[in-house]
């Protein structure tokens, strides 16, 4: 089978080399695998406000670095925020009960396992702001689908805003 012309001269936008399969999700070009920079899935999955600009899969180099760098990078600071975020559970209420509740809790669902329930609540609450995830809620849920069985969990948490020594037992970690 003969190709056409212009099919067999697709070259990288970056390096000029031929065969270039990649499409930069913003400007169009064509790049190779060497010089395309690919957005990882778990970026877009904890986002709950994405702009435009960071829905593709695939960039090139000048378009990820002007577009999508900067996000990234913020991205990756809001995650390590994440993991240090205070949490109790419902069962610590005796410990709360004098935090207000002004916020409408977080609910996630759907979630591989409990680990991920909390880390996305805990995303969510550093991007609006708060430190803190109390009355923690986890539920599971079993799908059966032929003779394939799986946990899904899901959790509800009320964020919250506190200084770190405030509430009596806590315990900062060493």
């Amino acid at each position: 089978m003969v190709y056409p012309r212009e099919m067999s001269e697709i070259f990288c936008k970056t390096c000029h080399k031929p065969k270039a399969p990649y499409i930069c999700g913003l400007c169009s070009e064509h790049t190779c695998k060497a010089c395309t920079q690919f957005l990882l899935e778990e970026f877009s999955a904890l986002r709950t406000k994405l702009p435009d600009t960071l829905k593709h899969a695939n960039y090139c180099a000048p378009c990820f670095d002007e577009h999508v760098a900067a996000p990234l990078a913020d991205y990756e600071e809001k995650m390590e925020k994440a993991k240090d975020i205070i949490i109790y559970s419902k069962e610590q209420s005796k410990l709360t009960r004098f935090i207000k509740r002004k916020v409408d809790p977080y609910k996630v669902e759907g979630c591989e396992d409990e680990q991920e329930a909390l880390m996305k609540m805990s995303f969510y609450a550093v991007e609006d702001g708060y430190n803190c995830l109390i009355d923690i809620q986890c539920q599971t849920k079993k799908q059966i689908a032929g003779s394939h069985k799986k946990t899904l969990y899901s959790a509800t948490a009320v964020p919250v805003t506190i200084e770190p020594g405030s509430i009596r037992g806590h315990m900062d970690p060493p």
